[in-house]
């Protein structure tokens, strides 16, 4: 008895659908990633080895350099003008997140004042901006 083998033909794997999942993945990760936009204002800030979530939701930055001069959205600020330009800017929504970001050397006492104002227009979403550090630091 004679069996008879099928010829194998030659397998083609079509690529194409490999292609779109590629090109999908790309623009999920373009979209996705969050981008830190810096401030033009340098400031020294303190060190965490805890991380923050980066979400792109509206905030207030509030800055406050070495000498105490305090920044709201990198313009300066009196001190007279404080609680009417946060308000302005906040539109008075007490649920605003508010980053502060006070440079290390800055007085504590500064520190407490921008947060006692901010106490005092009832927002309580506050987050104190940090540098990460690793492990082996200090």
């Amino acid at each position: 008895m004679k069996l008879r083998q099928k010829k194998r033909s030659d397998f083609l794997v079509d690529i194409t659908p490999l292609v779109d999942v590629v090109f999908l993945m790309l623009i999920f990760f373009m979209v996705s990633t969050s981008f830190n936009v810096s401030s033009s204002l340098k400031l020294d800030l303190p060190s965490s080895k805890a991380t923050a979530e980066q979400n792109e939701v509206k905030k207030l930055t509030i800055s406050i350099n070495a000498k105490g001069q305090v920044y709201i959205q990198d313009e300066a600020v009196e001190d007279a003008d404080l609680r009417k330009r946060i308000l302005n800017i906040s539109k008075g929504d007490p649920n605003m997140r508010v980053v502060l970001r006070a440079d290390s050397e800055a007085r504590h006492k500064r520190v407490v004042y921008v947060l006692d104002t901010l106490r005092g227009l009832e927002m309580s979403k506050i987050g104190i901006a940090t540098v990460s550090t690793d492990d082996g630091e200090k």
